[in-house]
C-alpha cells in the first residue's frame, strides 16, 4: 500500500474517532474556527503552565495561517462555552478563558 493511501486511511480512522467522541460528549461537530480556537487556547495554557488565558493577548489564526476575525472568534467562543469545552472566567466582559 502506498504512503498516501495509508495516511488517508489513518485520517479516516481519526475522523471517525473524533465524530464518535463528539457524539459521546453530545457536542455535535465543531466548526473549523472552533477547532482552531480550541487548539490555540489549549496550546497557550499548556505552554505557559497557566490554568487560563487572556484572549486579548493571543493572535488567533486559522489552519492556513489567516487571522480569525474578531466576530468569528467571539461567536466561536460562545459556542465552545455552550458546549462546555471552554470556560469563560470572571465577569461577562472578561477576556479570560480556560479549558
Amino acid at each position: 500500500m502506498n504512503y498516501k493511501i495509508k495516511k488517508t486511511n489513518e485520517l479516516f480512522k481519526i475522523l471517525q474517532m473524533f465524530d464518535d467522541m463528539s457524539k459521546d460528549l453530545r457536542i455535535g461537530r465543531l466548526t473549523n474556527s472552533e477547532k482552531d480556537i480550541l487548539l490555540k487556547i489549549n496550546h497557550e495554557i499548556k505552554s505557559k503552565g497557566n490554568d487560563f488565558v487572556d484572549i486579548r493577548l493571543i493572535k488567533f489564526h486559522d489552519f492556513f495561517g489567516e487571522p480569525i476575525p474578531r466576530s468569528t472568534l467571539y461567536k466561536s467562543l460562545k459556542s465552545l462555552v455552550k458546549k462546555k469545552l471552554v470556560k469563560h472566567l470572571g465577569s461577562e466582559r472578561s477576556s479570560l478563558y480556560s479549558v
